[in-house]
């Protein structure tokens, strides 16, 4: 123990010795440490961090899987009797409960507001392990028709509504114009799901439970496991579950979609698809982190040359090549040690711009903070850091110039093993870089690509809001209808507004409902795909929108309850079910046949929109009146074209709003640019953090570029005067140097495509129309570092051109 005190005293008065060497080597290291330390808090909160429920391990997601009607993934929600049937017939799940997203509109301080929330089965809370703050959850009995006017607060609702007023319980309040109970206040960071801020009771009728409604899905399924379970076991199960329910029910085209039933850890739900995005930016940092070791073990080599003499004293008194090298080691973990310190002060800024740009993209990443185990990841990676940066100095110092520096002779020079270990440090860090520089190639290409994608509407210009009708104050057709053609008729002649409609979903929203279309004779039902998406619109919506109109006629204020139905398809439907016909004229049937529903003439075909997506086509759709359409919904979003800038029409729109009814709030104000932008958040969050991750990795690497060909040239002055004096031009000087340079880089060019082309595949999932060996990235990204590496290179040799022969010779 007393030695290795020695040792660390020792190390800390030669690098204070030395305050230029140290303040470099520090600050390479915490920037390296540093975005280590910010993406792993990412990681660590995202990933790692349990989710804040008792014995999280133990809750999944259960999922029904239709592969046979087209849908884009193998999710899809569950219907009432199908809930019943898992609850009943399943052997795994010591408890389930049903929910859906819901928003309600309450009254907060006087002003309508939108409130997103969750309708859950009474079960829900006691399945989460949640208890109230204040008062209760629901009880069971509450999951009854006529006893569901009950509701629960989040904490941050009760603390702005109610200034955390605990005589709120028992307290009623109108949601969505009904009297309703508050019976509870939620602690303060349970928000599940969807950062709900209320929840109300599900209670399902008889109705809801009848065989007709086994296809209205529309629920998430969320259980707990029974102890001791593994998801493999509970796989099984809801495989025979599966069996079960497509025997029980077949009027049900269960075998027909390819039925069955899937699970996923509430975990892997909830992190998603941004697993990949952290995994491939760690990876990033990792890389960038490896390059700043191999500058800071260049610097270590090049100090080493300066302290030959020292070391060779100390062998000469009896210093044995391990003492040497544990004292070197411990000189380079002191050194990693104050660069993770630096790098800690610097984690937290770059955290709060990795939480800023990832706060819409990554699930939970708002709760990444620097805690026990990020500290103890910073001190680990400090560890590794400092003994693999370390072992550079302590290979030299083993090398034959460091015995012969006591012969004689004023100046030091490394041997060729060091030089050579230099020149690999070099060639390494360009290899990393190359492989980073591809990697965020790759992605701006894949981003490019998706923002070339036609979405089939013009977004510019185009201002969205959302009104969601309360069942209470809307229960009829014709009253919704009457609020939305009086909404409309006021926004259309304000100033500034091009055109107005409204839609029962807007495009890249995330919602979508189903329905099976057929013709009356040409495409039977058993040769198509049965399924298209729906949507309910307005007259005006497809001018406001920009979606163009390929064939036939807009709707009109014509088309209402008591005209002809009729409907408008996209060119993809009319491709498919008429591929060599004028669709219009033609008939289609929505609905199941057991639910008789009027046929509807096709009106007119419009262009396809990118509905759900931007990285795929949507499905074939049907676009109905809302004023005749085979369902209504009280629920519209409005799309409102206007000559300015969008934003700036929002007060007046909703002004607009509250004249046509008072208590109706508008939520979810956007722009269609914005909505397009959030459409591609994790892309873009990926994109720019692999790209500031590469342009630090080059920044670093032209460093180590420049540092050993500006050693190479010291080192070799004389021979450069020499070849000046014989009559070298300063043109043959350049090139010598440059060519010495770049012969590194060329080498790890060669390693680093090789590591491009076999670590960009695992980047798929976050590749847009864009192979991972796509030769425009791969080769762009070797143009930059060698155009780099040719300027680091140019410096130091235009400085060895302006060299004195004469005085070179006379250097000693």
């Amino acid at each position: 123990m007393g030695n290795l005190w020695q040792d660390m005293h020792y190390g800390l008065r030669m690098l204070a010795k030395n305050p230029a060497f140290t303040a470099v080597a520090v600050l390479t290291l915490a920037l390296g440490i540093g975005a280590n330390t910010a993406i792993f808090s990412v990681l660590n909160a995202v990933l790692f961090r349990p989710l804040p429920y008792p014995q999280p391990e133990r809750l999944v997601k259960v999922w029904m899987r239709f592969t046979g009607i087209g849908l884009p993934n193998d999710e899809n929600a569950v219907s009432v009797p199908e809930f019943r049937d898992v609850q009943v017939l399943n052997q795994s799940f010591a408890d389930v409960t049903l929910m859906t997203d819901d928003a309600f509109n309450i009254g907060v301080k006087g002003t309508p507001e939108r409130i997103p929330g969750e309708d859950v089965t009474p079960s829900f809370f006691p399945l989460l392990g949640a208890q109230a703050r204040l008062g209760r959850t629901f009880l069971p009995e509450e999951g009854q028709p006529g006893h569901d006017r009950e509701v629960l607060l989040a904490y941050g609702l009760w603390q702005r509504a109610y200034g955390g007023d605990p005589s709120v319980i028992g307290r009623g309040i109108r949601v969505n114009n009904l009297p309703y109970t508050i019976v509870g206040v939620m602690p303060p960071g349970f928000d599940y799901p969807s950062q709900a801020e209320m929840w109300t009771p599900l209670a399902f009728a008889p109705a809801d439970l009848a065989p007709d409604n086994r296809g209205n899905h529309g629920y998430e399924l969320l259980a707990r496991l029974r102890p001791g379970l593994s998801l493999a076991q509970v796989r099984d199960d809801m495989d025979r579950v599966g069996k079960t329910m497509v025997e029980q029910n077949p009027k049900y085209p269960y075998k027909k979609y390819g039925f069955a039933i899937i699970l996923h850890s509430l975990l892997d739900e909830t992190v998603g698809e941004s697993r990949a995005s952290l995994w491939v930016l760690m990876a990033a940092v990792a890389r960038v982190l490896l390059i700043a070791c191999a500058n800071v073990a260049n610097l270590l080599l090049v100090r080493s040359v300066g302290r030959q003499k020292e070391t060779s004293i100390r062998i000469a008194l009896g210093a044995s090549p391990g003492r040497l090298a544990r004292q070197l080691l411990t000189e380079s973990i002191l050194l990693a040690l104050l660069g993770a310190v630096a790098g800690l002060a610097i984690a937290p800024w770059v955290l709060r711009g990795l939480v800023t740009l990832g706060a819409t993209a990554l699930p939970r990443a708002i709760d990444a903070r620097i805690d026990g185990w990020v500290l103890t990841f910073t001190l680990v990676v400090a560890l590794a850091t400092g003994i693999l940066f370390g072992l550079a100095p302590v290979l030299g110092a083993a090398s034959r110039g460091a015995y012969d520096a006591l012969k004689g002779g004023s100046r030091s020079t490394a041997g060729a093993p060091v030089n050579q270990l230099r020149r690999l440090l070099v060639a390494g860090e360009a290899a990393l870089s190359l492989i980073l520089l591809a990697g965020a190639g790759l992605l701006v290409r894949s981003f490019v690509r998706i923002l070339q994608v036609d979405p089939g509407f013009r977004p510019e210009g185009v201002l969205t809001m959302r009104i969601a009708l309360p069942d209470a104050k809307y229960s009829k057709p014709e009253q919704i209808s009457s609020f939305y053609r009086d909404l409309l008729g006021r926004i259309q002649v304000l100033p500034g507004v091009d055109a107005a409609g409204a839609v029962s979903a807007l495009p890249l929203t995330g919602n979508f409902s189903g329905t099976t279309t057929v013709d009356t004779k040409e495409v039977p039902l058993e040769d198509t795909t049965p399924e298209a998406d729906q949507r309910l619109v307005t007259p005006g919506y497809f001018k406001a929108m920009g979606i163009p109109l390929i064939r036939g006629r807009d709707f009109s204020d014509d088309d209402s309850a008591s005209s002809p139905p009729v409907a408008i398809v996209d060119e993809t439907l009319a491709q498919t079910y008429w591929p060599h016909e004028d669709p219009v004229g033609k008939r289609i049937y929505p609905g199941d046949p057991q639910h008789p529903l009027p046929w509807m003439t096709i009106v007119g075909v419009v262009r396809q929109v990118r509905n759900r997506t931007l990285e795929a086509r949507s499905r074939v759709e049907v676009y109905w009146p809302e004023a005749q359409g085979p369902f209504t919904s009280s629920s519209m979003g409005l799309a409102i074209h206007t000559s300015g800038e969008p934003m700036s029409m929002a007060t007046t729109v909703e002004k607009e709003v509250l004249a046509v009814d008072a208590e109706q709030p508008v939520y979810r104000v956007r722009t269609m640019t914005e909505l397009m932008a959030d459409s591609v958040a994790r892309r873009r969050l990926a994109l720019v953090l692999l790209a500031v991750f590469s342009g630090l990795a080059l920044v670093l690497a032209s460093v180590g570029i420049y540092g050993v060909t500006a050693y190479w040239v010291t080192q070799r002055q004389q021979e450069i005067g020499l070849r000046m004096a014989l009559g070298a031009r300063p043109a043959q000087v350049l090139g010598l140097v440059i060519g010495q340079g770049m012969s590194l880089i060329m080498a790890g060019l060669g390693v680093g495509l090789l590591g491009a082309l076999v670590l960009t595949r695992l980047m798929g999932s976050l590749l847009f129309s864009v192979r991972p060996t796509d030769p425009l990235a791969l080769g762009g990204a070797a143009l930059l570092l060698t155009g780099v590496a040719l300027l680091a290179n140019y410096i130091p040799a235009r400085r060895a051109t302006k060299v004195d022969p004469m005085a070179a010779l006379r250097y000693e």
